[in-house]
């Protein structure tokens, strides 16, 4: 099957479920239980769409937001902040290193967390030049900290001592 390129021309995306949506052509074609995926989620999340099926084969393809109907854009971005939610770290209140591994306490825009860091080097890392901050624990759930320099000074103590 040939990659379908969505625009507001000739498609149209609806949301069906928590993270699936319905893809129906102007031209005929309806295509159900579509899993939509950001290919690049984390430094360009408007861009790069893919409308994965059951088997996880690419059915459509959205090159860009904008190119999109207000209806169908709305569709993604309700299907991603559920599958791309990311926890935004806004204090942190306790850091402890045991044998290698951190412990973190933490508050979010969801409440407090606590979670374990494997590996400070790889597992916290800073992007590109900015002060934004990605935090992967040791389940594999994913923290942000959207400015690291908006935080207060016992945060930015903490958080300083592992980057």
């Amino acid at each position: 099957m040939a990659r379908i390129y969505v625009d507001r021309y000739n498609g149209r995306i609806e949301r069906t479920d928590l993270y699936r949506v319905r893809l129906t052509m102007k031209k005929g074609g309806v295509y159900e239980d579509l899993e939509p995926r950001r290919l690049f989620p984390i430094t360009n999340q408007t861009m790069f769409i893919t409308l994965l099926d059951s088997n996880e084969r690419e059915v459509g393809f959205v090159r860009d937001f904008e190119e999109l109907d207000d209806n169908s854009r709305r569709a993604l971005e309700e299907c991603f902040a559920e599958y791309y939610m990311i926890p935004k770290i806004s204090r942190l209140l306790e850091c402890e290193d045991k044998f290698g591994s951190l412990k973190w306490t933490v508050d979010t825009d969801y409440g407090r967390v606590t979670f374990r860091i494997r590996n400070r080097h790889s597992d916290i890392k800073r992007l590109g030049h900015s002060n934004r901050i990605i935090i992967r624990d040791s389940n594999d759930n994913r923290y942000e900290i959207p400015d690291c320099t908006d935080m207060d000074p016992h945060s930015i103590h903490l958080l300083f001592s592992y980057l």
